[in-house]
């Protein structure tokens, strides 16, 4: 049996995964410094979704 996944909904958790590291990252500015738990987390969900998008695409091929 052979995964597949569409290729607009692969994207889409790609574009998704980049926007959560990009606000990720700038919660690590010393101006938004209290909330860097937050930008830990957005990190870690970024990481996530770029794992399951790279996984996706493993088990279509």
């Amino acid at each position: 049996m052979k995964f597949t996944l569409a290729p607009k909904v692969n994207a889409l958790v790609n574009i998704i995964s980049a926007c959560t590291f990009f606000f990720g990252s700038t919660l690590f500015l010393p101006a938004f410094i209290e909330y860097a738990t937050v930008g830990v987390v957005l990190f870690m969900v970024g990481s996530l979704l770029f794992l399951l998008s790279a996984l996706a695409d493993y088990y279509s091929h």
